[in-house]
């Protein structure tokens, strides 16, 4: 059964206090940074409702309900998800929604369905979803899961009632992500670079380019101080997972930013003199416009429009080396 990140629990246990009170609205809208683990709280809200004999607001994990529901075969929980990773959740998937929310439960409980990433319909498909969002059947839960819910129509977030899930306590994270590894230094390096959201953290951990971020990062100075092209710098980072690429940048961006303005010291031990010299090197006015570049590079790449990622890289890096004609550093 689906558990709640540490963080979460107290928000499941409110929520399914709603719930056994008949408050609970007929359609939740969770939001919040990538990585913080909201679709782990709404799978598990959602098997928490289902249950048969739910236990301090968690599944049982023992009734006939909860095995249904562990092996994806439980008639009245249904999940919208894209056919393929970074894809569209199409309109025909939600006109099968649709016809599931119509339905009589087959069970004496809640009817769930849970749509993540909510922002991957399209227009069509969130139209499509309109009017079952206003009038769901009776005991009827719909749980929309994002980290872009600028991508959601109005129509869609108005229906919804919005829950801001934050990011953990530093604290806290460190403490769940150094019992997933085992090694507190490599902890901090990985929240570090995924602002801080422990579920992103440790999907950066399995990437292969996590060992080599100091090279990386020396390909950003290397460019720089004139002895690298633009070009060259591109094709190296073109090379790497491009969303894990872009999360450290802004990340190793956002530490520069924070040691010129504060003298902060960089988390991550192992890249804090390249920290320092690319706080030097860039300048602030031109790491600001290169934090700018990198929200909207990942904006480009979350869309699914499966941008030329060597020209998205050399795009970026032409902001770092200053060419851009707002990004001087000062």
């Amino acid at each position: 059964m689906q558990r709640p990140c540490p963080w979460h629990r107290d928000a499941l246990s409110g929520l399914v206090e709603q719930a056994s009170t008949g408050r609970l609205p007929h359609a939740l809208l969770f939001n919040g940074i990538a990585g913080i683990g909201k679709l782990r709280l709404a799978r598990a809200l959602a098997e928490a409702l289902l249950c048969q004999k739910p236990e301090n607001g968690q599944a049982c994990g023992q009734c006939h309900a909860c095995h249904l529901a562990a092996a994806g075969s439980h008639p009245d929980y249904q999940q919208l998800l894209p056919e393929e990773t970074g894809k569209a959740i199409k309109i025909d998937q939600v006109r099968d929604l649709v016809e599931f929310a119509s339905r009589t439960p087959q069970y004496d409980g809640y009817r769930v369905a849970l749509i993540a990433p909510a922002h991957a319909m399209n227009r069509n498909a969130q139209n499509a979803l309109l009017k079952t969002l206003e009038e769901p059947g009776e005991r009827t839960l719909l749980i929309l899961v994002t980290d872009q819910p600028a991508r959601l129509l109005a129509t869609v977030r108005s229906r919804c009632q919005q829950r801001t899930l934050p990011t953990p306590q530093t604290e806290q994270a460190m403490q769940w992500l150094t019992e997933q590894l085992g090694q507190s230094d490599r902890a901090a390096a990985l929240l570090a670079l995924a602002g801080g959201a422990p579920l992103q953290a440790l999907a950066l951990d399995a990437s292969d380019w996590f060992a080599e971020r100091g090279k990386l990062l020396n390909q950003c100075l290397a460019l720089l101080d004139g002895r690298a092209p633009v070009s060259q710098v591109a094709q190296q980072f073109a090379g790497q997972d491009a969303e894990g690429m872009l999360v450290a940048l802004y990340s190793w961006t956002h530490a520069a930013l924070a040691f010129r303005a504060r003298k902060a010291e960089p988390s991550d031990a192992r890249l804090a003199d390249g920290i320092k010299l690319l706080a030097q090197r860039a300048g602030s006015r031109r790491l600001l416009a290169f934090a700018d570049q990198l929200v909207l590079s990942r904006r480009w790449l979350a869309s699914g429009s499966n941008p030329n990622r060597e020209l998205l890289f050399e795009q970026l890096l032409l902001v770092l080396a200053g060419v851009d004609a707002g990004a001087r550093a000062f």
